[in-house]
């Protein structure tokens, strides 16, 4: 499903970084494409979309005591699968023109501004996302743009975006499915202030996940180039000589169940109730593509026979050698 997101823009310093950000003659953000609604100095719109606020009085809050949101920040990522920069069918001019549609259907009497980037994640993936500012004046009314509170306006959008997608013939997201397989894996806010913390006092620091991750690798090397007839079955047995399980997740109504690595923390982490952690695990979704288990299976040419077998071989469990 494509991603939406909207920001209140409610201070002079936001106000000023978005206009930056949507600056079709600024070449330090990279905008590929730029396009308006109901402006007539698109160049200049944080101006003009000002002096229609402040005509209509809404450069004031509109309850005392509140803050004043000026305009809309939103922000229309798509999926990696579906740009063309990894092979989807999402050009520049197709996202840009899902974004006119977008504006034009749920916002057809706002001044409205986007502008098209070419955004890189952290593992190397690319996608194009679309970041929209939307005045807060109706034209046609002269009354304040209300989609009322944060989580009916989240609520509000999904339902948007995914009728939208379905117009467009693009993915929907799927319940325990990954929303691409193109990219890669996010670091969680837990992994990466481990990270931060490990650093500090070791360079060569690594995460339990980036531990898993090496250990899957090097028991994949190992068993893709080992001429083993069960791939799947050596790879447990790998895995388990370097104090990892692999099985596959319990969850049978997932429409494909995916691989699960338990293993014991490599340093001191506490769960909720303070108590340290002796046992964790990850699904492979969570890794990262390459760990899921149509991503093992590829890395070691396996085919669906030898995957039933594993499929026995997994499920037999044996979690009390951990």
């Amino acid at each position: 499903m494509t991603a939406i997101k909207q920001v209140a823009v409610t201070g002079t310093q936001h106000m000023k970084s978005l206009s930056g950000y949507l600056d079709n003659t600024n070449g330090k953000h990279d905008v590929l494409d730029f396009d308006s609604r109901n402006l007539t100095d698109p160049e200049n719109w944080s101006r003009e979309m000002d002096r229609t606020r402040e005509a209509y009085g809404h450069n004031e809050p509109g309850r005392k005591g509140s803050k004043c949101t000026y305009c809309y920040h939103q922000i229309i990522a798509f999926n990696p699968d579906e740009c063309d920069v990894n092979g989807g069918k999402m050009s520049r001019d197709g996202c840009m023109e899902f974004a006119r549609e977008w504006v034009g259907r749920y916002y057809p009497n706002q001044e409205a501004v986007w502008a098209l980037h070419l955004e890189h994640s952290r593992d190397g993936t690319d996608r194009y996302a679309v970041h929209i500012a939307i005045n807060r004046t109706d034209l046609e009314t002269g009354k304040r743009l209300n989609d009322g509170r944060a989580s009916r306006q989240k609520t509000l959008h999904a339902a948007r975006m995914r009728e939208m997608d379905e117009r467009w013939g693009l993915s929907q997201l799927e319940r325990g499915q990954r929303n691409s397989r193109v990219h890669a894996r996010q670091e969680s806010r837990g992994e990466r202030r481990a990270r931060e913390i490990g650093s500090r006092a070791d360079p060569g620091f690594e995460t339990d996940q980036d531990h898993v991750r090496r250990v899957v690798r090097e028991s994949v090397r190992e068993v893709a180039s080992s001429g083993a007839p069960n791939r799947m079955r050596a790879l447990s047995e790998a895995l388990g000589r370097r104090g990892v399980h692999m099985r596959l997740s319990r969850d049978r109504n997932l429409k494909e169940r995916d691989l699960v690595f338990e293993y014991r923390p490599t340093y001191d982490r506490r769960d909720g109730r303070g108590q340290p952690v002796r046992k964790a695990a990850i699904s492979g979704r969570k890794l990262g593509r390459g760990f899921t288990k149509g991503g093992i299976q590829h890395a070691l040419r396996t085919g669906m026979a030898v995957y039933r077998t594993m499929e026995r071989a997994m499920d037999d469990g044996r979690e009390d050698e951990m």
